[in-house]
Order: C-alpha cells, then structure tokens, then sequence
C-alpha cells in the first residue's frame, strides 16, 4: 500500500476516534451495544433453559444485548450502531454471529426467521436479502441457540428478526432517514404507519436505501511445481433495494382473531469487475496474463402473502393457530464478459473473446400450519403439523462469440428444476417438578424431492424420513444457580443454490458450481450449560455430525482452472467452550458484555481431499454499553478471533472495531446517531485453501469501513397498542432459496 494511502487510513481512522471520544464527553450519557465474531465450527448452543434469565439491568434504560438462558437478545430500536445500516450488517454484530462463505452462527449456517417464521433463504442468496431489509423497520433480533421440537429440524441455531410494530390505539408513525459515505456516498429513507381501534389494526411500511461499494480480492494459485496463477479483482456493487409491508388483523371475538400480511422486497443491482490474470512461469518468457471485464445487470422482486387465524380452543388456556403463505421468487439476472489476452511483454495476442449470459428463475414456496398448545395437569403440551411444497426453475443461457456471431455455449447453459415436499409433525411436552424442569419434544419430517436437469435430461430422487428427539433438563439449584442438559438430532438441509449444477462463471480460471448429488447431513448434539446470579454463562457442548456438507476445490480438466463446488465428507467432530459475563455499573448507567470461547473441530475425510484437518480456535469480544443522562448514549463493538482450520479453509486471525453516539432531541420524538464501523478497516479476510492437490492463497478486501448520520422521527399517537406479531409459515424454506 504507498505510503500516502496508509497516511490517508491511519488520519482517518484517528479522527474518527477523536470525534467519538468528543461526542461522549460532551454527553450526560453513553451507550455500547453488543456485537460479536467467530470463527467457523459447527452448529452448538450457549444456554438453554426452561426458566430465562435476563442481563441484570438496574435502570429503565432496555439493555442493547440481553444473554439469557436460551436465547441471545438484541434490541436493535436501541441500537446506534444499527441507524441507517442494513439487517445483514446488524445480525453480523451479534455474539456468535459470522460471514465465512455466507452467515453462520458458530460456524453453522443459520435459519433466520422474520416474526417467528423462516426466511427461506442461505449463502449469497440469504446475504443479499438481508442487506436489502432497513435495520430500523426490525425492533429486536433474537438468537435462539436451542430450539425447541416446533422449530425446523435443521442443524443450526435460530436467528428470529421481529420487526417493528406500533403501540396502542390510534395513529402513529415513523420518518426516518440517512446518509453516508465509504469510498462512495450512500442514503436511505422510509415512512412507516400504523392505525388501530379496539378490533381491527392496519400498518404499512415503504424503505429505500441506496449504496455503492467497492471490493478488493488478491489469490495467487499454484497450478504445479513450476507455474502459478495470480489473480487481482476489483468490483463495483450498487444497490437500489426498496421493501414494503402491509397487514390487517381483525379480532372477530375475545378469543379469535384473523389477519392477512403482504410483503416483500424489489432490488436492482449493477456489479462491475475487473479480474486480471497472470500466469508466471519459470521462464519469464513463456508469462502470459489476461483480463475479464465484466458487467452484471440483475432485478428481484419477492412478493409474500400470509393468512392467518387464531383462536381459543378446547381446554382453558389452550391456542390454536392456523397459517397459510405463499412466496414468489422472480429474479432476472444478466452479464456480459470481455477477456482479453496477452503474452509476457503484455502485448495483445488474439481478438476479444465475448461471454454473456442471462439466467431467470422463477421460484415459489407454498405452505401450511397449525400448532396446538395447552395445559394439563400441570404440563405444558405443544403439537403441530405442517407442509410446504417448493419449485425453483432456473434457466441458464450461454452465449460466446470468438469471431462476429453470437453461438449457444452448450458447455455451460442448463435448465434446471427442484421440486421439494416436506411433511412434519411435531409433539412437544415441558413440566416443572420442585427444583427440576423437563422439556421433551420429538419431531417427524417425510422429505420428497426431484431435481431434474431438462438439459442433460437427468432426474435425480430423494425420498427420506427422519425423527428428531430432544430433551432438556434443568436443575435449579438455587435463586442464583441452574445447571442445564441438553440433547438434540438435527438435519443440515443443502440450499437450492447448492443442489443447482449452473455455473457461476468469474474468470476462465475460476468457476463455481453446484452439486445435485448432495445428501442431507445429521447431527447428535450434546451440551451442557451453568448460570450464576444472572452474570455468568456457561456451555460446553459436543456435536458429531455424518455426511457433512462441506465446500471442495477442485482443478478442471485441463489442470489451470479453479472448481468451488460441494461434496459430502464423511463425518465432522466438535467441542465447544463459551464463557459469557454482563454486568451492570454505575447504577446501570454502564453495561459491560464480554463473551471468550474456545473450539476444537475436525473433519473426516479420505487422505487424499485434503479436507481431513482442523484444529483449536479462540476468540474474544467486549460491547460495553454507556448510558448518561436522558438523551445521550453510546455504543462500541471490539472482537478478536484467532486463526482457524477447518476442511479446505485455513483463516488467519481478523479483528474489529465499531464505535455509535445517538442522542434524543425534538422532546424525545427524534433521535439524531452518528456511527462508524470497522474505525482501523481492519475487517478483511486472509485464508488460505486446499484440496484435492490445489492450493491457493486469498486475501479478501471488502469495504467496511463506513461512517453513517441518520435521523428518526417518531409521530402521532405514542400510545397506540401493537398489533399482535405473528409469523408467517414459508420462511424456514426461503432461506435455502437463493437471491442474489
């Protein structure tokens, strides 16, 4: 980097520091949210217990972070940190929370639900629906580490976004806005409305948010003992995403009520890139290089509808709920790529060869719910059923052009149909008996899928079934003591980006591409978990998981080409340590949030993938939270993680650090936040991959750096009484979607 530049970063990064440390003495408060990385390792829990118990807070301020027994709680609507930033940003500051090759909670993928129902979504797909979803339309965010039988059998944790919702009867609403700046200026704004009378409750919400970013990517491939390939990237993303939302509940009596909830989100994205190849030799004149050029042109919409009905049933107390969703997938996705060649003295050897293709899908998930809870004898039972049906149909159509006519690139075009049926039925059953609480659940699912290739005119089948018990047991020893253990059997789904075949095309020597022969993994997870006075929390837990789905490089035929795919490995270990500690001072004026674990995990696999290796991992996180006064607080994110091997990937160490001040004004009905992430731009990727006799060096260099104001102003009515938050039912298999 020349001197100028490391100049141009270290000032700013010093002037920054100086404007937080002054916006905070000049305030009567302050406040440090919480946010949290790790490195990659399986899916475990922290603490998991019938009976939660939250971070002491002495104060009526709500604490940013809460850690209690079985969940991990982020009030987002508290957050300075969170104004004017996106949902992917937030979720990426929560403890445990990571992207590694897409978000992963303790090294897992993650299924993300939105008001208590699935996204539907993984991978890159996931990421950029996330990005697209304003943080200030969410009010919290919830990791819960141990699901219960009525969620998802998945092998992973549950992330829950709850988004915001009026209070009381009447009318209000919520203007917000921003702006910000990394390399290049960005800015969002929304309108949010809700109006409630005493049986029937209306809201609406409009977000827009505009960004541009910039990103570096450095690797250097060794193709033998003689030859190497390095390759330098530059992209250019901009994003124009607007999301709506509109619902009505209708209570038809004291105990049934009815609703019907519209959203969705509409994106159009432009990516530019820059790739620059070069082969070296060991006789420097035999060098060559090349250049892609490649321009991305790409629109989403995802249109969803929810109906709902509630109502009291049977026994006093017992609930009976009802969901019926629809979800629409169109994405529509074009590039158009120019290579050019040259020999080692970077002189032009052939005419341009011209790459384009134009890749729709159209992708929908239906679905069906009812759950049945109630009371008997003292024991809580909890029953349900559901189905969801899923068809994605993704076409891929090639073209190249070496001379001045456009040909069908066989090789690479492909149509592609997934067609999945899941049916589950779940029981759960939890009682208390003196000191101890029981939770027991089991859950069934009967799994139906088809992926037929039209194009190689190949149809693949699967059909399983799969139980998945649970059990929890808590003893509490005291007011100030519980002691948990935990079991669970869990299922890692592959996305549908996964089982596609198409290609996802970077350079003539780099591809990725999907794998219709992967098999679903199983997992048995065990844990247990100890709580002191409500501070301390602690969970040592062991998984061992079976035909582990995990990411593979592979050369092409000719040996110069790079192949991401995806394989099954045999089987993965995991043993995980995680010590968490909030405390509460200065009258609850200041909430310090430390969390410090330790992990050991390992793949097994054949000699000869290279992927049978792992190792020990560490990492470190401290969010202190600083409330002063009435107006003011502030926020800071501080993690550390050590290097890390697992499978094809060897991490180096990464850290970061995020600093937001925001302070109330206008009689409380505004809030002005000033924040700036990853303050030393330190938050960049170094890792190393190998398998099957590749190996390759990569350093990763997102934009993350960004310095954001934003302004909120809430109106009308402030007591209006939220409308109930309910979930839909098709989110669990969004997330496996895919939207780019």
């Amino acid at each position: 980097m020349p001197i100028a530049q490391r100049t141009k970063d270290l000032c700013l990064s010093v002037t920054f520091l100086l404007l937080g440390a002054s916006l905070m003495a000049q305030s009567d408060s302050s406040r440090l949210p919480t946010d949290t990385l790790r490195p990659p390792v399986a899916d475990s829990a922290l603490l998991r217990s019938v009976k939660e118990m939250t971070t002491v807070s002495v104060t009526a301020y709500k604490p940013v972070l809460q850690i209690r027994a079985d969940r991990i709680t982020m009030n987002v609507a508290q957050s300075p940190l969170a104004a004017a930033d996106n949902m992917y940003e937030v979720l990426k500051r929560m403890p445990g929370v990571m992207d590694r090759q897409g978000l992963q909670f303790r090294g897992k993928n993650v299924l993300v639900l939105i008001n208590d129902r699935p996204s539907n979504l993984s991978g890159d797909d996931l990421t950029n629906y996330l990005s697209a979803m304003p943080a200030n339309t969410v009010e919290k965010v919830e990791i819960i580490t141990n699901p219960a039988a009525r969620y998802d059998a998945a092998g992973r944790a549950v992330i829950n976004i709850l988004l915001s919702r009026g209070k009381n009867y009447g009318a209000s609403g919520t203007l917000n806005t921003g702006i910000g700046a990394g390399h290049y200026g960005r800015y969002n704004g929304g309108l949010s409305l809700t109006y409630r009378e005493k049986k029937i409750s209306l809201y609406g919400s409009y977000d827009f948010q505009h960004h541009q970013t910039a990103a570096d990517l450095h690797s250097q491939r060794f193709i033998n003992i003689a030859s190497t390939i390095r390759e330098d990237q530059h992209t250019l993303t901009g994003n124009n995403n607007q999301s709506f939302k509109g619902g009505l509940d209708y209570e038809l009596s004291k105990t049934s009520s009815l609703g019907i909830l519209v959203k969705g989100i509409a994106a159009n994205r432009t990516r530019n890139v820059d790739n620059h190849s070069h082969i070296e030799y060991f006789s420097p004149a035999t060098d060559s290089s090349s250049t892609v050029a490649t321009n991305n042109r790409s629109s989403l919409i995802t249109p969803s509808v929810n109906l709902y009905f509630k109502t009291a049933i049977g026994k006093k107390g017992a609930t009976l709920n009802v969901n019926a969703d629809l979800y629409q997938y169109d994405k529509d996705w074009k590039d158009n790529f120019i290579t050019r060649y040259y020999d080692g003295k970077e002189q032009e050897v052939r005419a341009p060869w011209l790459l384009r293709d134009h890749s729709p899908a159209r992708n929908s998930i239906w679905s069906f719910s009812a759950d049945y809870a109630f009371t008997a004898k003292g024991t809580k039972v909890e029953a349900g059923i559901k189905t969801v049906f899923t068809t994605t149909d993704n076409k891929a159509h090639w073209e190249s052009r070496d001379t001045g006519k456009w040909l069908n690139d066989e090789g690479k075009s492909n149509y592609f149909i997934y067609k999945e049926n899941i049916n589950a039925a779940y029981l759960s059953l939890s009682r208390s008996i003196k000191k101890f609480e029981g939770q027991a659940g089991l859950r069934a699912e009967q799994t139906n899928a088809e992926g037929n290739s039209v194009t190689l005119d190949r149809i693949d089948k699967k059909s399983y079934f799969s139980l998945f018990p649970s059990l929890d047991i808590t003893f509490n020893a005291s007011d100030k003591q519980q002691f948990t253990l935990s079991y669970r059997r869990k299922i890692e789904r592959f996305g549908f980006d996964i089982v596609n075949p198409f290609i996802v095309y970077q350079s003539q020597y780099t591809y990725s591409q999907g794998n219709p022969a992967i098999q679903p993994s199983f997992s048995n997870n065990f844990e247990a978990d100890w709580i002191f006075n409500g501070e301390w929390s602690t969970a040592v837990s062991y998984s061992h998981y079976t035909s582990v789905l995990a990411d593979v490089f592979k050369k092409d035929v000719t040996g110069t080409a790079l192949i991401s795919t995806y394989d099954n490995v045999a089987s993965a270990n995991e043993v995980d340590l995680t010590i968490s500690h909030t405390k509460a001072l200065f009258s609850g004026k200041l909430t310090l949030n430390n969390t410090a674990g330790g992990l050991y995990a390992r793949y097994k696999a054949p000699a000869g993938s290279q992927l049978d290796k792992g190792g020990f991992a560490g990492y470190l996180m401290s969010n202190p939270v600083w409330a002063m006064g009435k107006s003011w607080k502030a926020e800071m994110n501080l993690s550390v993680n050590s290097s890390m091997k697992l499978g094809a990937y060897s991490y180096k160490p990464l850290f970061n650090m995020d600093l937001g001040v925001s302070k109330n004004i206008l009689d409380n009905k505004g809030t002005l936040s000033f924040n700036v992430t990853d303050i030393l731009n330190s938050y960049k990727a170094r890792y190393t991959i190998g398998s099957f006799d590749t190996r390759s060096i990569t350093r990763s260099e997102p934009e993350t750096r960004f310095v954001k104001l934003a302004f909120t102003y809430r109106f009308g009515n402030k007591n209006v009484k939220a409308a109930s938050s309910r979930p839909t039912g098709i989110e669990d298999v969004q997330r496996r979607m895919g939207q780019n």
